[in-house]
């Protein structure tokens, strides 16, 4: 270890120029100043350079079974769609993307997806064309991202991109995560092999997207409370199931902190009242409002696994992301207790979770995509190092 002096030990505490530029003494190229510690500037160097190979290899791992889904059915990117055969919005998939690629019976949520994406800015039009509009246009972020792309193959190709950059930021995300718990940062490639974020991919899915800026929005909530906030308020307006992550963050937070991670809740709050008095209302009390469409997929506990059967793939896949749930939520409540908070209100919803949930291990997978990167960090917690700000710095040879 290297010892302190008294000159160093009253240092004046303002930052450093590691703080200023991190891994660097003044900028990009800058010699390294004194006041850098050696061993912390090669700790920030080494850190960015697996970033960067988790990065890639969680975007391959993800891009690998979706490139054959694709080159199965000739590259149509309305497979990436999943438009039902029976579904209202198939009138408009036809009109702007024909020939089209359908699955039987009403397809998946990508269809209404596009279809708002292809209405913005005039949203009024997705009536008559989605099934519930307000419950749509509440998940608005990423239809939004990619209104300057034309109607048509661009915007489902620029839906894709987003959910492709999204499953790798948040790979990146896991492996800062993982440095916490002293787990390998390299855990963080699993979220690549994550069957919610897969399915997001290949399904055209707003969850990669919402999951990547809550799990981000976790990471930086204790030094930049500015910026998770409002990566907390974007991820719900992606899907405000994750209104979760910043509900776990308050609750270890101090007052002060907690007063501004209520900012999400309050912006959800005032979008979903704007999309009320927006949109007309659709047939069907539970697509009124937000209280309506979550009870609508909650019954009592273990009724829906009972329902579907414990021995077939979805009651095996709910009792195995249960499991992986509480079991990382336990190894990480002391080093990450926010992460654990999350994986704790997951496996609730996941015991709870009516048949419109548990039919199919994909939507159960979507209930809990913490549940497998955090499994694998809690099991590798202990076999890593600590992170860059936080690890011991040791002499080097001279």
């Amino acid at each position: 270890m290297v010892a302190e002096t008294g000159d160093e030990r009253n240092r004046p505490t303002e930052p450093s120029s590691h703080e200023r530029h991190p891994g660097t003494s003044a900028g990009p190229g800058a010699p390294r100043d004194p006041a850098d510690p050696p061993g912390r500037v090669d700790h920030v160097a080494r850190d960015r350079r697996h970033d960067l190979i988790i990065f890639v290899a969680a975007i391959v791992l993800a891009l690998l079974p979706t490139i054959q889904l694709l080159g199965g059915h000739d590259w149509n990117p309305t497979t990436l769609l999943k438009v039902g055969r029976e579904s209202i919005s198939r009138p408009v998939v036809d009109r702007d993307l024909a020939p089209v690629d359908y699955v039987n019976g009403f397809g998946h949520d990508g269809q209404q997806f596009y279809v708002v994406a292809a209405a913005l800015p005039d949203l009024p039009r997705i009536d008559g064309s989605i099934d519930r509009p307000r419950y749509r246009a509440r998940r608005i972020l990423l239809p939004a991202l990619v209104l300057p792309l034309p109607n048509g193959a661009p915007k489902v190709w620029g839906m894709f991109a987003v959910t492709l950059l999204s499953i790798g930021l948040a790979a990146v995300a896991a492996a800062h995560l993982a440095r916490r718990a002293a787990s390998p940062d390299w855990t963080g490639i699993v979220v690549g092999l994550t069957p919610a974020l897969v399915f997001s991919l290949q399904g055209t899915l707003a969850d990669a997207l919402a999951f990547t800026l809550a799990l981000w929005g976790v990471v930086l909530w204790r030094r930049r409370l500015g910026w998770a906030v409002l990566l907390f308020t974007l991820a719900a307006l992606a899907r405000e199931t994750t209104l979760v992550a910043p509900l776990a963050c308050a609750v270890v937070g101090t007052g002060r902190q907690r007063w501004r991670l209520v900012i999400p809740f309050g912006v959800f709050a005032v979008w979903s009242a704007a999309v009320i008095a927006w949109l007309p209302l659709t047939p069907g009390a539970r697509s009124s409002n937000i209280v309506a469409d979550a009870a609508d997929q909650l019954s009592w506990p273990l009724s829906g696994w009972i329902a579907v059967g414990l021995d077939s793939p979805s009651g095996l896949a709910a009792i195995a992301l249960t499991a992986a749930s509480i079991f990382a939520a336990v190894r990480l409540r002391d080093c990450l207790p926010e992460v654990a908070l999350w994986l704790a209100v997951d496996a609730v919803l996941l015991v709870v979770s009516n048949t419109e949930v548990t039919f199919a291990p994909a939507n159960l997978a979507r209930v809990t995509p913490l549940a497998l990167p955090a499994f694998v960090i809690a099991l590798g917690r202990g076999r890593g190092r600590p992170a860059a700000s936080t690890a011991k710095v040791v002499s080097r040879p001279t």
